[in-house]
């Protein structure tokens, strides 16, 4: 895959965000890397050969999922729960 350094740049950025903003994310910009983050991750998973569309969306959904729980816990999502 020839985009593979660009999937990996982009695909963590619910994380980047927290990491960038020192854990001051606000919603919008919680909602827009989340989609983000998704869109990426079904793209990049899209490419595969064997995938279906079925299974390109819930590879991207499992990415998507395991980049939200990590930058939750590095504080991406505190500034939101602490309203």
């Amino acid at each position: 895959m020839k985009y593979a350094p660009l999937v990996l740049l982009l695909s963590g950025c619910v994380t980047v965000a927290g990491i960038a903003t020192k854990q001051d994310v606000k919603l919008p910009l919680l909602l827009g890397a989340t989609a983000g983050d998704f869109v990426v991750a079904t793209a990049a998973a899209s490419q595969i050969q064997e995938y279906s569309y079925l299974g390109s969306f819930a590879t991207g959904l499992a990415i998507t999922a395991v980049d939200v729980a990590i930058g939750c816990l590095l504080g991406s999502c505190s500034s939101v729960l602490n309203r």
